[in-house]
Formats: structure tokens, C-alpha cells, sequence
């Protein structure tokens, strides 16, 4: 496995050729991103449509949703909820953002099929598929790849693309505090996306601004729940069925409980699990500095990145819990 000084030294992948020419060969573009999804798989998806769209393609924006997250309700009208019916099979691509493994764009698999399927993603964990590949795992964000697709196709980058690329990065990389050191390509690439006319301040804004009061009492329950573990390197906080209930989804504000936490002196890690019921949870992982979190959640079929992942478990949220307690002892010991 490689450390991260190791992977600060690969080099970036180049953009597939075929990709480039299934763009140009291509009339009609099914844009797919995958479900539950975030500010990078949306503003990637309609980055890359706005920029196809201007070369006179025929795009559908296709999410399987939902849009309960309070920063993402803005887009839910840009995106169709069911495969479009009728499109021409030799003539239509389906492009897939942002997604590892297929099961991340349910009910959408049986349906990409019988179509040429390119996957542009950047997760080191998961089970790629498609016909056309660009996977950078180094990058911060799809966005990140879709604004270097851009610059090598020489198409302009206006404000409102922009935009959408810094929500994007702004969102998978904390606003930029999960940034290392030596990666200083993803700041030139901010930097373009301001010349171009977008504001942080107003990016800021839609990630953070504007919540509802109910959200910030979820945030401080959650907060007082957190529990520490292993001399206080690991954090665990958790949100029960009947929460989700009351509060519903669109008033949890995640990122701004893993950084708070993150935040507290020696914490090095952050568990939170939110019972969805069924039966079922969702399990979110943050690490600060040296834990592999996206490679903890493909042990247990998820994925994700070294400081982000999570997965979904089937079973009682008290049985997952005390496991991953458990497990992480030898991270900490």
C-alpha cells in the first residue's frame, strides 16, 4: 500500500484519447451521477453538461437522487429522475461521475447496458467498470478532473462553469483543509476558476449559509452524544431512527460535525453512524492524518477516499458500532 508522501509523487493520468473522441463521435450524452449524492458528483455532472451542451449535444442530466441535503435541494430541477426512453444505442453515450462500483447508481444499472458507458471518477477504492475509463485517484475532486478535461479539449471556461467546478472541489476537499502539502496544482486550479468569475465567497455561502435553526440543534446533539475512545484519537457520535424523524436529512450538516470533531486535539479519527432503519445505517469515516479510512470501508463493501468514505450495513446500529470500535483498537493501541 502506498503512504501518502509516496502518492504525492505519481504522476496525473492522461486523459484517454477515446474518451475525447466518444465526446466528438457522439450526439445524445446521458449524464449519470450516483445516489445520495454530494456538491462534487452534481456540479461535475453539470459542469461536463454545460461544456457538451455548448457543442451542440443532446444532454440528460440523470441523478437517482435524493436532494435532501440542504446544500444540493438548489439543483434538484436540473436532473431527471428516470433513464430517458428512446435514445438512439449507437448514437448515445452515458457518462458516469463520481461512482466506483454500480451499485452506487441504482436503479440505473440494468439500463446503462446497452449503451458505449465512459466512468470518469476518482476514488481508490471500489470496483470500476465501463467501457471507457479515466480513474485518477490522486485527484481532490471529479471537478478537478473535469476542468482539466476542459483545458485539453480547449473549450471555454465561463463564470457559470466555474462555478459549478469550485463547488465541486470547495466540497471534496473541506474548502480546501484537507489539503496536503506539495499539492499545490489544485490551488492553480482555483485560482483559474476565479479568474473566470467565480467567488468563494458566494460558493461559501450555498455549501454553508442559510440553515435552518432545527439543523443546528441535530449538530449540537450530536455533538454532546460523542463519545471518545483510545486516549480520545478516536470520536464517536451517532444519530438515532427517531432523529432522522424529527429532524429529517436535510438538517444534518456533516461536514460541519466531522471538522468539528476533527478539530478537537488529539483526534485523529471520526465515526458517526445514522440509523436509516430497516434494519439498516449508514456509516461515515473521517480521518485527519495517517488513517486509511476508504481502505477500512472497503472492508466492508463501501469505498471512498484516505481521509472520506463510509458504507451502508445491514443490521442493528449497536452491532457495527461496538465491531468498529473493536476493530479500530490496533489504529490506536
Amino acid at each position: 500500500m502506498l503512504h501518502e508522501k509516496d502518492m504525492l509523487m505519481l504522476p496525473t493520468p492522461p486523459i484517454p484519447q477515446e474518451l475525447l473522441k466518444a465526446f466528438n463521435d457522439h450526439q445524445h450524452m446521458v449524464i449519470l451521477g450516483h445516489k445520495n449524492p454530494d456538491g462534487d458528483c452534481l456540479n461535475s455532472q453539470l459542469a461536463l453538461g454545460r461544456v457538451l451542451e455548448n457543442r451542440g449535444k443532446n444532454i440528460y442530466l440523470l441523478s437517482p437522487g435524493p436532494f435532501k441535503r440542504y446544500e444540493i435541494q438548489q439543483y434538484a430541477s436540473n436532473f431527471l429522475k428516470d433513464f430517458p426512453e428512446g435514445l438512439p444505442k449507437k448514437d448515445t453515450l452515458v457518462i458516469v461521475l463520481d461512482c466506483s462500483t454500480l451499485d452506487r447508481i441504482t436503479p440505473f444499472e440494468e439500463k446503462i447496458k446497452d449503451f458505449t458507458t465512459a466512468v470518469i471518477d476518482h476514488h481508490a477504492a471500489g470496483k470500476h467498470f465501463g467501457d471507457i475509463q479515466y480513474i485518477h485517484s490522486r485527484a481532490f475532486s471529479v471537478t478537478f478532473m473535469i476542468q482539466h478535461i476542459i483545458a485539453e479539449m480547449g473549450d471555454e471556461l465561463t463564470q457559470e462553469i466555474a462555478e459549478y467546478l469550485l463547488f465541486g472541489l470547495a466540497t471534496d476537499t473541506g474548502f480546501f483543509r484537507h489539503i496536503p502539502g506539495k499539492r499545490g496544482e489544485v490551488f492553480h486550479a482555483a485560482a483559474e476558476l476565479l479568474e473566470a468569475g467565480a467567488s468563494p465567497r458566494r460558493v461559501h455561502e450555498l455549501m454553508y449559509g442559510n440553515r435552518p435553526f432545527e439543523s443546528r440543534k441535530l449538530l449540537g446533539l450530536l455533538l454532546h452524544r460523542a463519545e471518545p475512545y483510545y486516549e480520545g484519537k478516536l470520536i464517536v457520535t451517532w444519530e438515532e431512527r427517531k432523529e432522522h424523524l424529527q429532524f429529517g436529512e436535510e438538517m444534518r450538516d456533516s461536514e460541519t460535525l466531522y471538522g468539528q470533531l476533527l478539530g478537537i486535539k488529539g483526534c485523529e479519527m471520526v465515526l458517526y453512524l445514522r440509523e436509516d432503519g430497516d434494519n439498516s445505517c449508514t456509516v461515515g469515516l473521517r480521518s485527519n492524518n495517517y488513517v486509511d479510512v476508504g481502505l477500512l470501508a472497503s472492508s466492508y463493501g463501501g469505498g471512498g477516499h484516505r481521509r472520506a468514505a463510509g458504507f451502508t450495513y445491514k443490521g442493528e446500529r449497536e452491532e457495527i458500532q461496538t465491531t468498529l470500535i473493536q476493530t479500530c483498537k490496533e489504529l490506536f493501541l
